[in-house]
């Protein structure tokens, strides 16, 4: 008789040292020695203060088991918050930096041990978060992204080692001024909705970007039968220039910029409706960022706006058309 395998839904966080083999090559002792008082003192107390289980730590990495999803993620936030404020006097090529993933998914359990794709998900969402971040699944954002105070910022579909389908996949906005960020994507039958660290797609289906966001210094935005709301008042630029290209292919892009911004807009309207700035009475603070806009309005419209911040936009995607409204 084949023996029956035990399985069971859990949250799973995994977690990797950024550059350990050069911290271990500079200085193992010291290395091992930081990395233990990190664990000891942060990230243990932590895991157990969430009702966490370590399943096991893999010389620089950890797989923990949770029961709820959401203490996952609280969890693995507040160990990043602590990380970062530890970090602070230690010097950058010194400093011990993790990466996190976290899916909820089926395990198969053996003893104290767990497998599984619920494993390897989580594990391949720690790959592509950044230094100091945490990724996770599209079904752990489902979970949490209305029961938890930090924005998500939508990565789309990744591909990622030996899962055939892509994974939907989200960064945790751990910076206090990002917590406001949003990236709201409505359910659309037809829908198809992918977002870059520079592009954003959407086909016959919705999206909105905004509160507080960083802004590449590319930006890609391209609607197809779709709506976009882009919203830079309150979003983080980097000095210089930031080069914004627009297109909306029978849709509509609502953007709005805030008053002080120096703007430079121009675009081509085919059979649509291009609408930009009015720039004849707009004082530019000459310390900010530059922000260029190009844009192409193909049987669509874009429409382009200053706002003050209790202003607001929006864009029904079942018409496809961009509207800029008032509160």
């Amino acid at each position: 008789m084949t023996e029956k395998v035990e399985r069971r839904l859990a949250a799973i966080l995994s977690t990797d040292v950024v550059g350990y083999t050069r911290l271990m090559r500079a200085d193992e002792e010291e290395t091992l020695a930081r990395f233990r008082r990190h664990h000891n003192e942060l990230i243990e107390p932590k895991i157990e203060e969430h009702k966490g289980r370590i399943v096991k730590l893999m010389g620089d990495g950890l797989l923990v088991e949770f029961s709820s999803v959401l203490d996952a993620v609280r969890s693995a936030a507040e160990i990043q918050r602590g990380m970062a404020k530890r970090n602070t006097d230690v010097a950058e090529d010194k400093r011990i930096i993790l990466r996190m993933g976290i899916n909820l998914g089926d395990v198969i359990v053996e003893g104290d041990d767990i497998h599984g794709d619920g494993v390897n998900v989580a594990t391949r969402m720690q790959e592509i978060a950044l230094p100091g971040e945490i990724s996770v699944s599209g079904v752990v954002y489902d979970s949490v992204h209305n029961k938890l105070a930090p924005g998500f910022e939508n990565l789309g579909p990744q591909q990622v080692k030996n899962i055939a389908e892509p994974v939907r996949a989200y960064r945790v906005v751990l910076d206090p001024e990002a917590a406001g960020m949003r990236e709201e994507v409505p359910e659309v039958s037809t829908a198809a909705n992918v977002r870059a660290a520079d592009s954003m797609l959407v086909i016959m289906s919705g999206a909105q970007r905004q509160g507080s966001w960083r802004v590449p210094k590319k930006l890609r935005v391209v609607t197809v039968m779709g709506g976009i709301d882009l919203d830079f008042r309150d979003a983080v630029f980097g000095p210089g220039v930031t080069e914004v290209h627009v297109t909306s292919v029978m849709g509509g892009i609502a953007i709005i910029v805030p008053p002080h911004l120096q703007v430079v807009c121009e675009g081509a309207s085919i059979m649509g409706m291009f609408e930009g700035l009015d720039q004849g009475t707009r004082q530019w603070d000459p310390e900010a960022p530059l922000l260029r806009i190009t844009g192409s309005a193909i049987m669509g419209a874009l429409e382009i706006a200053t706002r003050s911040p209790g202003d607001t936009m929006k864009v029904d995607p079942r018409d496809h058309v961009g509207q800029i409204g008032h509160r």
